[in-house]
C-alpha cells in the first residue's frame, strides 16, 4: 500500500507539495511563537530567580510580570521587613520597562543588594560608583559591543558603563536605585523587596512570618516563581489554546481541500480498485495513509523552518529569548497530524462509498 500511496502523491507534485508546506507553516507558527513567548517567561523567572533570596514582596495588585508594575512601595518597608523574625536580608528593586528596546532596566540598592545576591560576578569591571554609571550583562554587552567605560544612552540620558557582569541576574541593565526613581518619577519608592531568610531558619516558619506582617501584601516563595507565572500570567491560557486552534484549523482546512479534490479526480480509478475486489476500509486506508504522509511530511519540514526562522530572530535580537519545550516539541506535529487526519476523515469516506459502476463511468 504504500507504494501505492507515494506513487498517488507523486503523480500530484504541486498539489502534494502545497499541502506540505501549508502544513509546514502551521506547525512553523506554533513552534515560533510559542518558542518566543516562552522564552520570554522563561528568562524573566530564570533571572528573577537569579537575584537570589526566598521570597519576593509586592503590592497586593502587582502583577507577576514585572513590565507591567511600577514604583508604588515605599522603600522605607525594607526596614520593616528586615526586623520579621528569620529574615537575613532584604533589598527593594525598581524595574522599568524599556519599550524602544524591549527589555527591564533595574534599579538596586548596592549594599543591600549584595547582602541578599552573592553569584554577581563580573566579567570586566565592577559595580557602579556613581549616579550616572550602570553595569550590564554579558549578553547585553555583546549585543551592542559595549565593554566598561563606554557610553550608553537609555531613559533619555547617558550613563557610563561600569562594569559587566555574567548573565542570569535581574534585568540586563542595573543602574542605582536612586537615579532610577528620580528618571521614573517615584522617589523613595520600588517595585518589590527579595527578601532572603536565615539558613537556620525554616522557610515556611519565615513565610508565615512574613505573611502575617504584611497580610495586604503578595508575598511569593522564589522557587514557585515558574509555576506561578505561567499559571496567572494574563492570558497566556488564551493565547496557547488560539495557537493549538490555528494550528490544527490550517492542517484541517488544507488536508481536506487536497484530499476531497484529489479523489474527485481519481474516481474512475477508486471504482477501478472497488471493481477488483477492494473494500471500504482499504479505500479509508489509502486516503488517510496520503493525507498522513503529508503531515508528516509538512512536519519535518516545519521543524526545518521553525529553526531556521528562529536563528534569524535570535541573529537579528540577541537579546530575545527563546525556548520550546520538549512538550511542545512533541504537541505542535500530534495537532498538526490529528488536524490532518480530520480533514482527510470525510474525503476518504466519500471515496469509501462510491458506487464502482457510477465510478467506472465518471468523466
Amino acid at each position: 500500500m504504500f507504494r501505492l500511496v507515494l506513487t498517488n502523491l507523486l503523480q500530484r507534485p504541486t498539489r502534494t507539495c502545497v499541502s506540505v508546506i501549508a502544513v509546514a507553516l502551521g506547525v512553523a507558527l506554533l513552534l515560533v511563537t510559542l518558542g518566543l513567548s516562552y522564552g520570554q517567561l522563561v528568562d524573566l523567572v530564570e533571572r528573577t530567580q537569579g537575584i537570589g533570596g526566598d521570597f519576593i514582596l509586592q503590592p497586593s495588585d502587582a502583577s507577576l510580570i514585572f513590565a507591567l508594575n511600577s514604583g508604588t512601595i515605599p522603600v522605607r518597608v525594607n526596614k520593616v521587613i528586615e526586623e520579621v523574625d528569620g529574615v537575613e536580608a532584604a533589598t527593594p528593586i525598581l524595574a522599568k520597562f524599556l519599550g524602544d528596546q524591549f527589555h527591564l532596566v533595574f534599579g538596586i540598592d548596592p549594599e543591600s543588594f549584595e547582602r541578599v545576591n552573592s553569584s554577581l560576578s563580573f566579567v570586566e569591571g565592577g559595580r557602579f560608583s556613581g549616579p550616572r554609571e550602570v553595569i550590564i550583562d554579558t549578553i547585553y554587552a555583546n549585543s551592542r559591543k559595549l565593554a566598561t567605560e563606554d557610553p550608553l544612552h537609555i531613559l533619555g540620558n547617558q550613563f557610563t558603563v561600569a562594569g559587566v557582569f555574567r548573565q542570569g541576574i535581574g534585568a540586563r541593565v542595573l543602574l542605582p536605585l536612586t537615579t532610577l526613581q528620580e528618571l521614573n518619577g517615584t522617589p523613595d519608592k520600588a517595585t518589590m523587596f527579595f527578601i532572603r531568610a536565615k539558613e537556620e531558619v525554616p522557610l515556611e516558619q519565615v513565610y508565615d512570618s512574613l505573611k502575617e506582617r504584611f497580610e495586604n501584601y503578595k508575598l511569593i516563595k522564589a522557587a514557585e516563581l515558574q509555576g506561578l507565572v505561567m499559571e496567572n500570567t494574563p492570558v497566556i491560557k488564551e493565547f496557547l489554546s488560539a495557537m493549538v486552534f490555528i494550528s490544527v484549523i490550517i492542517s484541517f482546512l488544507i488536508i481536506l481541500l487536497a484530499m476531497y479534490s484529489t479523489i474527485t479526480e481519481r474516481t474512475r480509478e477508486i471504482g477501478i480498485l472497488k471493481s477488483m475486489g477492494a473494500s471500504r476500509t482499504y479505500i479509508i486506508r489509502l486516503i488517510l495513509n496520503e493525507s498522513l504522509l503529508i503531515c508528516l511530511a509538512g512536519v519535518g519540514l516545519g521543524f526545518v523552518l521553525t529553526s531556521v526562522v528562529l536563528q534569524l530572530v535570535v541573529a537579528a535580537f540577541p537579546t530575545v529569548p527563546v525556548t520550546i519545550t520538549l512538550f511542545w516539541r512533541i504537541t505542535a506535529p500530534v495537532m498538526a497530524v490529528i488536524g490532518g487526519t480530520l480533514g482527510a476523515l470525510y474525503p476518504a469516506i466519500k471515496a469509501a462509498r462510491m458506487d464502482p459502476v457510477k465510478a467506472l463511468g465518471y468523466e
